[in-house]
Order: structure tokens, then sequence, then C-alpha cells
């Protein structure tokens, strides 16, 4: 077991304008996580990306920790375009975190969802036969009305189908264009 130095939670607090770490940081992960959080959305380059990301690793609480990196990788997925280009972003942050099995499987659950925005024709077959994690994060995220058209009528499940449905009335209300 890795335990973060103070030296380390120093540098992510003055990250985030925090002049001290936030009193009970070695014993609270909660307090950690939130943290890591900050860090990561408020990012300023990828060398302290790395360096956050490093430090998260070394978290004496691994379940945690992961959870920070899956959410990391959650939030910037959406923002790709192509299963190539978040493959990209996200390879430094697998290449530090091998032993993060639930990570390295969430990234590669984004892939398909990449493919299937890329060519949303060609992968109609292929998201009804996903499974629900990846026809709920289509219908959650997606810009493409044939993609989310298909989940609103045949999606697995009818929360799935509903969810569906109102982002495609609201894509077609912004042209096509709804974020996520």
């Amino acid at each position: 077991m890795t335990v973060v130095r103070e030296d380390d939670v120093r540098w992510l607090s003055g990250l985030v304008g925090r002049a001290e770490p936030d009193e009970g940081w070695a014993e609270d992960e909660h307090l950690r996580y939130r943290l890591y959080q900050e860090c990561l959305a408020a990012c300023p380059s990828a060398a302290d990306e790395e360096r956050i990301v490093g430090i998260v690793v070394r978290d004496q609480d691994a379940a945690m920790a992961e959870s920070t990196l899956v959410w990391h990788v959650d939030r910037l997925a959406p923002d790709f375009t192509t299963a190539e280009g978040l493959a990209d972003r996200v390879s430094t942050l697998a290449g530090q975190a091998p032993g993060f099995a639930f990570l390295q499987a969430r990234i590669g659950q984004w892939v398909p969802v990449k493919r299937a925005e890329a060519d949303p024709e060609g992968s109609v077959a292929a998201v009804l036969a996903g499974n629900l994690w990846l026809q709920r994060t289509i219908a959650d995220t997606s810009r493409s009305p044939v993609l989310v058209g298909v989940l609103a009528e045949r999606g697995a499940a009818r929360k799935l189908r509903n969810t569906a449905a109102d982002r495609l009335r609201r894509l077609a209300s912004a042209g096509g264009a709804a974020s996520p």
C-alpha cells in the first residue's frame, strides 16, 4: 500500500488555488477524491495531468483512485469525435494505471461509442446488439439523430428509450447539435 505524500497533496492543492490542503486529507478518501477531480478538471497541461494521474494511482485507496480515473475518462470521452482521438488522449493515463482493470475496460467501452458516432448508419446493428452501458452512453451523449432515433425506438430498456426520445427532441430543436 502506497500512501500519498504530503508534498504531492500540497502541489495538488496549489493547482486549484488553495494555500493549504484540506484538514484531514490523509485520512479522508472523500477529500482526496474531490481534490483529484478538481485538479484533473482544471489541469493546465499534459505534463501536469500525467503528474496528477501518477499521484492518484499511488493513493492508498485503490478503489477510490480507480474511480477518479474512470470519472476523468468519462468526462473527457464525449468531446472526442473518433475512437482513435480518444485512445491517443488517454493512452498515457492507461499506461500509468495498468493494474486498474475497470479503468482499462471503461476506456475500451468508449471505443465502440466513438466508432458508432463516426459511422452512425453503419453502426446501428452493433449499437442495438451492444450492452446497456453502451446504449445508455450513446443516448446520453450522441449528437447523431440516427443513433439516438434507433435507441428511442428499439433501445434495450424503457428508461433508455425514454431518455433517447427526449434527447432526439432536443437534437431536433437544436438543429441536430444538442449538447450532452
